[in-house]
Parts: structure tokens; C-alpha cells; sequence
């Protein structure tokens, strides 16, 4: 990545810093570039088409998202927000330490476990009064109903159906939702999306589904990375640090939720 082929008003928060060109995108659409400076904090930052993918997150809601949490949590610091020919770019502060799924932080798999959940319950004990950002049910069935009515979905019909299909699917998940338990939600609770730096929590990043929500939101991705990076034999110890019995039925209804955009 060449700082000089950015736009730049993006150019103008980079001077000085370098970045080796690798693109650390994950599972994203988004682009992800690190940035780094002999004396400075280091930046990371991502590029997304803001019409790619419009079941991914926006970097809209994830600016928003940390903008809010900022005096609340250890996130990154939001730079720079830049929109321009469709392309969104947002540069933020990078968090020291390692991700939860690099093998220095897998190394005390007790130790990983433990600090997960505690991380995800401070993520829950945050105050939702003032919060701007929601995915409570309502709003991710209309989410939901708008990506089956724009054809977003539509590589998820069974050939010989049309669109009624995701709608039935739909109306069978909330049919067989269970009553709200409503917290502060991370959107995307996943080991690679924790920080971890001499053996502690060092800060959270990846916040663009954050929001209001049920815990259960949480519960799903962390569920599947646990099984995923460290075998399901971790999973009860988990939700026993966290403070929670795991409600299988209920769990199974959010994974449903999961897939359905996934």
C-alpha cells in the first residue's frame, strides 16, 4: 500500500509512516493495511467499496461503534473517516499485543479461555441508555427482509425456488426466537478479534455489528471460535468464567440467525 495513492485527506494523517504492503484482510470484503512509524503509535487501515457485500458491515458503523465505546473500552481510536468514489476508508490506532488466535496467546489455553470471558462480559456490562446502535430483532429483520427484497441472498435458494423460500426461513426464526435479553453487543465476539499483550486482555477490535442486542449474538461467535482455534472441551469453561449456563435450544435458534446472513 502507497500512502501517495490514497486520497488525501486519508495522506494527510500518514506522514511519516510506512507500511509493507501486505493486505491483512481476513473473511471481510474489507482491505486491511498496517501502518507503522520509527516513533508513533502504529494506524491500521481498512478500505471497503461501500456497495460490496451490503450483508458485511459498514466502516460507517464500525467508526460509530468505536467513536461511542472510546471512554468506555480499550478500542482503536478512530483517525480518519473518508468516503470517495464509493470507497470507504477508515484509519484507526492499532492495539498492542497479539490476536487471541496467534500461537502466543494460544500457549496457556486456561489462561486464553479465562480472559475471553471475562473480556465478553465487560463488553455486556456496558450501560446501553445513550448507545446509537442497534440489533435488536426488529431491526435485523428488516435488515434481513431488505438483503432477501434486493436479491443479496439470492445464491441461497435452492434451485427450481424463488425468494419465498429465505422468507419462510425467516418467519420460522422469529417464530421460534425467545424473549429478548438485551445487553451491549460486541456483533462478532471471535478469539482473532481480542487482543492479548503479557498475558492480558489488551483491547477489542472489528466493532462494525456492534449494538444493542442479546447476548446470545455474542454467545454464537464465541461458541464457534472456541470449537474452531481451541476444541469444544474449552466451551464449558467458558460460559462457567463468563457466569452463564449455555441454553442449548436458545443457542441453537441464534446460530440459525447466523447462518441465515452468513
Amino acid at each position: 500500500m502507497i500512502v501517495q495513492d490514497l486520497p488525501d485527506p486519508v495522506q494527510a494523517h500518514l506522514k511519516g509512516f510506512a507500511s509493507d504492503g501486505d493486505n491483512l484482510r481476513t473473511e471481510s470484503c474489507a482491505d486491511v493495511f498496517s501502518f507503522t512509524h520509527p516513533s508513533k503509535q502504529g494506524l491500521f487501515l481498512k478500505i471497503r467499496d461501500a456497495f460490496a457485500a451490503p450483508q458485511e458491515s459498514d466502516l460507517r458503523a464500525e467508526k460509530a461503534a468505536m467513536s461511542w465505546l472510546h471512554d468506555k473500552l480499550n478500542v482503536p481510536s478512530v483517525v480518519c473517516f473518508h468516503e470517495e468514489n464509493n470507497t470507504q476508508y477508515l484509519l484507526m490506532t492499532r492495539i498492542a499485543g497479539v490476536s487471541g488466535v496467534h500461537e502466543d496467546a494460544r500457549i496457556d489455553p486456561l489462561g486464553l479461555i479465562r480472559m475471553f470471558a471475562h473480556g465478553l462480559r465487560e463488553i455486556h456490562a456496558i450501560p446501553v441508555d445513550s448507545c446509537p446502535l442497534d440489533w435488536r430483532f426488529e431491526r435485523y429483520f428488516a435488515w434481513a427482509t431488505d438483503l432477501i427484497d434486493s436479491g443479496v441472498l439470492d445464491g441461497q435458494i435452492p434451485k427450481g425456488s424463488t425468494r419465498n423460500v429465505l422468507r419462510d426461513e425467516l418467519a420460522s426464526i422469529r417464530d421460534d426466537l425467545p424473549p429478548e435479553d438485551v445487553v451491549f453487543t460486541h456483533g462478532d465476539y471471535c478469539l482473532p478479534n481480542v487482543m492479548i499483550l503479557n498475558g492480558h486482555l489488551s483491547g477489542y477490535i472489528d466493532w462494525g455489528y456492534a449494538g444493542i442486542g442479546d447476548r446470545y449474538l455474542d454467545f454464537v461467535a464465541a461458541y464457534n471460535t472456541i470449537r474452531r482455534n481451541l476444541g469444544d472441551e474449552w466451551i464449558p469453561l467458558f460460559f462457567r468464567e463468563y457466569g452463564q449456563e449455555l441454553d442449548q435450544a436458545k443457542l441453537s435458534v441464534y446460530q440459525r440467525i447466523h447462518d441465515f446472513v452468513d
